[in-house]
């Protein structure tokens, strides 16, 4: 067999096992997310100058007390460092947050 079909095939599963894995972490967040406060601590382009790639963090403290910084999974563009926002993670991936 090909290297190169076997290569295909390997990319295509590993992408699809992460898509499988990032939709979980996203539903139990919404179904059994904890819902707090957080603030935008830092946004980070890893884009080009024609592709724009925004990864923006929060900072929250999680119910054990321990302060947190996590990346939201679903950012809004109008976010800006230090603004407060509404929040919700998963005690489990509590390095993933959404907005509520």
């Amino acid at each position: 067999m090909d290297k190169g079909i076997i290569m295909w095939g390997l990319f295509l599963a590993v992408f699809a096992a992460g898509m499988l894995i990032s939709r979980r972490i996203k539903n139990s967040i919404i179904q059994n997310g904890i819902e707090t406060y957080a603030v935008v601590s830092r946004i980070v382009d890893d884009g080009t100058q024609s592709d724009i790639d925004m990864n923006v963090y929060v900072t929250f403290t999680a119910e054990d007390g321990k302060e947190i910084e996590a990346i939201l999974s679903n950012p809004r563009r109008d976010l800006k460092e230090g603004q407060q926002v509404r929040i919700k993670y998963h005690p489990k991936y509590r390095n993933n947050a959404r907005l509520v």
